[in-house]
C-alpha cells in the first residue's frame, strides 16, 4: 500500500517516482481504448480506472460522447455537476498537494475541462476531510463528451489512479440553476456571474473568501421545488437589502436533477467567517425574508449549512 505523510508535501518524491508508473498504466488504458474503438468492440477499462464506470461503445467513441439523449437543451442555462469527496484523514494534505498539480491554471483538468468553476474544502459544519468541486456543462451530451476525452488522456488517467487510494468516498450530483430566484437577486446569467467571481481582473487580488453551502431537503412531490423557488424570488430582495454593507455575495442557487431529488442548494460568499454571521443577523430583521422562510419551512425535511474555504487552485476565490 501507499503511505503518505498527513502534512503538506513539498518536493515530495511521490510526484516523480509514483507518477511515472501511474502514467504508464494510464497510457496502457488509453491504448486499450484505442484498440477497442478500431475493432468496434466495447471499451471496458480495468477495475479502479477512471473509465471503469461505464463501457464506451464504438458509436460513443465515434461521436465523442454525443450519442446520448439529453434532458437539457443546448440553449438552456446548462447543468452543474457537484462532486463531493471524503479523504482518508492521513491522506488529505497529500491529495490537495497532488490536486493542485492537476487542477491548477496549467493542470490537465484546466486544459480539458473549461467548465471547472470551483473547489472548496470544508472548514466547519461537516466532515473536515471533505472537498466539494463544481463543474458546468451545456447539457448531458457535453458532460459525456468531456468524460470521454478525459478517459483517453494519459495525464488525467495517471492523476486519477494516483489519488484514488486517498479517497474514502465519492459522490456526484447534477443540479439545474434556479433561474427565477437568481434573477430576483440580480443574477440573470448564473454561469457568467460565477465566471466573473473567478476573474482576477474583475475582483482584483482579494483574499480568499469564505463560502457558505446551504442545502435544503424538501418533501417528495412535484410542487415543493417550484414553490420554494417562487418564495425565494419573493423574499431574496429583502434579505439582500438588509445587508447594507454588501458583505454577502450570492454565487449560485440550484436544485437537484440527478441524485437525491428535491434538494435545493445555495452558495454564498463572504469576506470572512464573522461577516457570514453579520449577514445572517441582519437578515433576521428583513420582514419579507422572514415571511418567505416561514412559508418554506413546512416543506423542508432537513436543512444543512457548511462553511467552506476555496483551495488555492480554485477558480472562484
Amino acid at each position: 500500500g501507499l503511505l503518505l505523510p498527513a502534512r503538506p508535501l513539498r518536493n515530495c518524491p511521490v510526484d516523480s517516482t509514483m507518477s511515472s508508473t501511474l502514467a504508464r498504466r494510464a497510457r496502457d488504458l488509453v491504448a486499450l481504448a484505442s484498440r477497442a474503438a478500431s475493432s468496434g468492440t466495447a471499451v471496458r477499462a480495468p477495475p479502479g480506472s477512471f473509465a471503469a464506470s461505464a463501457p464506451y461503445p464504438q458509436s460513443t467513441l465515434r461521436h465523442h460522447g454525443r450519442g446520448f439523449a439529453s434532458s437539457a437543451a443546448a440553449s438552456s442555462p446548462g447543468l452543474y455537476e457537484m462532486h463531493t469527496y471524503v479523504m482518508h484523514p492521513e491522506w488529505r494534505e497529500a491529495y490537495l498537494h497532488i490536486a493542485e498539480r492537476a487542477l491548477g491554471p496549467t493542470g490537465v483538468l484546466r486544459k480539458s475541462h473549461p467548465g471547472f468553476l470551483g473547489f472548496w474544502i470544508t472548514n466547519t459544519g461537516g466532515d473536515v476531510n471533505e472537498v466539494t468541486h463544481l463543474y458546468h456543462y451545456a447539457d448531458y451530451d457535453e458532460r459525456e463528451a468531456v468524460r470521454w476525452r478525459m478517459s483517453r488522456d494519459s495525464e488525467w488517467g495517471g492523476f486519477d489512479i494516483e489519488t484514488r487510494p486517498m479517497i474514502a468516498s465519492r459522490r456526484s450530483e447534477i443540479f439545474l440553476p434556479a433561474t427565477k430566484a437568481l434573477s430576483a437577486a440580480g443574477v440573470d446569467d448564473a454561469l457568467e456571474h460565477m465566471r466573473k467571481m473567478a476573474d482576477a481582473s474583475r475582483v482584483g487580488a482579494r483574499d480568499p473568501g469564505v463560502y457558505e453551502l446551504r442545502t435544503y431537503q424538501l418533501e417528495l412531490g412535484y410542487n415543493p421545488i417550484p414553490k420554494l423557488i417562487d418564495e425565494m424570488a419573493t423574499g431574496l430582495p429583502s434579505k439582500l437589502r438588509s445587508d447594507a454593507a454588501g458583505l454577502g455575495e450570492l454565487a449560485w442557487m440550484g436544485y437537484s436533477d440527478v441524485g437525491k431529488l428535491n434538494q435545493f442548494v445555495e452558495l454564498w460568499r463572504y469576506p470572512s467567517f464573522q461577516d457570514h454571521i453579520r449577514v445572517r443577523e441582519a437578515a433576521r430583521g428583513a420582514a419579507e425574508w422572514r415571511e418567505c422562510i416561514g412559508r418554506i419551512a413546512p416543506m423542508v425535511q432537513m436543512f444543512d449549512t457548511r462553511l467552506v474555504k476555496p483551495a488555492t487552485f480554485s477558480p472562484m476565490q
